[in-house]
């Protein structure tokens, strides 16, 4: 990296702060065999709902846990023997599994020598998030990958495009898996539209706050429930992976529109999420506490914790 700079509101160009580094976009263009050790490990995706059902977490919960982790965890990059993940979950049933009434309330989680914890916490509004030890959340704004089960394929920029045969500008990033998997919104908004959109195929546009949406295309078919003015979460389901209209094979288009441009959303600086101040603050620091004190308690017949490397 030798310098940033960014366009003001005043249409001036001025300093920015450097991008954090994407572990996606650090790998996305290495076709190099993954390195296998230990026997042919699974990738992360796989691994994790692995461990988590050996440990009696329940499918909802597991789903809870790939969510919460989407933001900073390469699902595709092939497990490492030091990965690991610790989980708390309140109310086991008798034979120790994830009871319908179970909540998940802590999440250690390393993945490539980087470890990230959250912990469960419900503010003065009533609301429930997942934050890190300085009550920052674990939801970002935006998803960079809307398809977790996804690899990366195509960024964003100029190419030649391979149908039409000619160079122009591929305005998002591609992700690849088999027909039929999930697609997931990248954050909480509004439908804009659901329906066919000539080369993109069939599309879905969300709008989200300040200007941003997002645009998923080529799907074989929307989530039940799906129409213009729905209101989505993020990490919900909108949508399943196709190749319709302009795509030579099963691939997700992804594009980033900020204030009606473009943008590479692999690279672009994301609005942080929320960050806890003044009594929610106090609150969740009594609140991490008593988890920390809970996890010494390996023993308790009330609460469960699971620890495990995760591997094939």
């Amino acid at each position: 990296h030798i310098v940033t700079i960014a366009l003001d509101d005043h249409g001036q160009y001025v300093p920015a702060q450097e991008p954090e580094p994407n572990p996606e976009l650090l790998t996305a263009f290495d076709d190099s065999p993954p390195v296998v050790v230990r026997g042919n490990l699974p990738n992360v995706y796989d691994g994790i709902y692995r461990a988590a059902y050996s440990y009696g977490m329940s499918k909802a919960m597991t789903k809870r846990l790939i969510k919460l982790l989407a933001s900073g965890v390469d699902f595709q990059s092939r497990l490492n023997p030091s990965d690991r993940i610790e989980v708390l979950f309140s109310q086991p049933d008798g034979d120790d599994q994830a009871s319908d009434e179970s909540e998940l309330l802590y999440v250690s989680a390393t993945f490539g020598g980087t470890t990230r914890n959250f912990y469960r916490f419900q503010m003065q509004d009533g609301s429930t998030d997942y934050f890190d030890e300085d009550g920052r959340s674990a939801q970002q704004f935006l998803l960079r990958n809307p398809l977790p089960a996804g690899k990366f394929r195509s960024g964003f920029g100029a190419r030649r495009h391979p149908i039409l045969g000619y160079v122009r500008m591929h305005t998002g990033v591609d992700w690849s898996a088999a027909i039929g998997m999930p697609i997931i919104a990248a954050g909480n908004g509004v439908v804009e539209k659901a329906g066919w959109a000539g080369g993109y195929g069939k599309q879905i546009i969300i709008r989200h706050a300040n200007g941003y949406e997002t645009s998923y295309n080529h799907q074989s078919a929307f989530a039940k429930g799906i129409a213009p003015g729905v209101r989505v979460r993020q990490g919900q389901t909108i949508g399943f992976l196709g190749q319709t209209g302009l795509a030579t094979g099963p691939h997700l288009h992804y594009e980033l529109i900020v204030n009606g441009t473009k943008v590479d959303p692999m690279r672009v600086r994301l609005p942080v999420g929320k960050v806890l101040k003044g009594d929610d603050l106090v609150a969740f620091k009594r609140e991490r506490g008593r988890i920390d004190d809970l996890l010494k308690q390996e023993d308790s017949d009330s609460l469960k914790v699971a620890s495990a490397k995760i591997e094939g």
